[in-house]
């Protein structure tokens, strides 16, 4: 996932109206307090920098170093436009708070499992194909030659092959999705042991391998967490009120 609208969406609700208070301003050391006077806590968050490094805490908690930049809100407006993030750079400036940055994610395990299985219902209908150009007596040359042959064979296996597909189908769904399923998909190592159980064979099916997931351990499974994602809206807010602040000054002198 390279976008993420639902936690901007959250982010600016959760900070609408809120208001800078200095703490500390020392050159690089500074201590800036974010929050809506009227919503107290709720969506308030620190900035604390000193030379090479900042701390943001939202309730989550990330201290951010890095040796090239000595003024660590540089590093943040120069990565970033103003309102957005950049969090797949900004992680690997995460001293503490790693733990924090990533999480297991259901909708992609959802969306693996959906991919998988339309690219086996492409092959299964490849595989159909052939075998129904090889029964008509039609040479593989011919298959690939012959003007609408192709086509035509899909049309005589389509059904066989659409009942196949909703077979498979259903049959991931109950294993996985279902209300019965014995695994519960929302927790990554029920998830992993859900992957690692699936076998499906078709009724009248005698290939030698059943319909398994055999590379689930390469699947990316986790993303973002919306702690991490939330900090990083509030460190490039955070500089742009800042900013903002200091701006009328800079202009005056």
């Amino acid at each position: 996932m390279t976008d993420y609208p639902e936690i901007a969406a959250r982010f600016a609700r959760d900070t609408a109206g809120h208001k800078m208070t200095v703490l500390h301003d020392d050159g690089l050391y500074r201590h800036l307090k974010f929050m809506n006077p009227e919503h107290g806590s709720i969506g308030a968050f620190q900035l604390i920098t000193w030379p090479y490094n900042l701390v943001v805490k939202t309730g989550w908690t990330f201290h951010f170093d890095i040796d090239a930049t000595e003024d660590m809100f540089e590093v943040f407006r120069r990565t970033a436009r103003t309102g957005e993030i950049n969090p797949g750079y900004w992680e690997q400036k995460v001293r503490a708070g790693r733990d924090e940055i990533e999480g297991y994610e259901p909708d992609l395990l959802k969306w693996e499992i959906a991919t998988t299985i339309a690219q086996w219902m492409r092959d299964d209908l490849e595989v159909r194909v052939s075998a129904q150009a090889q029964k008509l007596g039609f040479t593989p040359a011919e298959l690939k030659t012959t003007p609408g042959i192709r086509k035509e064979l899909a049309r005589q296996v389509r059904q066989e092959w659409r009942t196949a597909n909703r077979q498979l189908r259903e049959a991931v769904h109950d294993h996985f999705f279902s209300d019965f399923a014995d695994y519960n998909i929302e927790y990554e190592e029920e998830a992993h042991r859900a992957l690692h159980d699936f076998s499906y064979r078709p009724e009248g099916d005698d290939s030698e391998y059943p319909y398994y997931f055999a590379d689930w351990h390469e699947w990316q499974l986790k993303d973002f967490t919306p702690g991490f994602l939330w900090s990083c809206y509030a460190i490039r807010r955070g500089i742009d009120l800042w900013d903002a602040a200091r701006k009328p000054a800079e202009v005056a002198a």
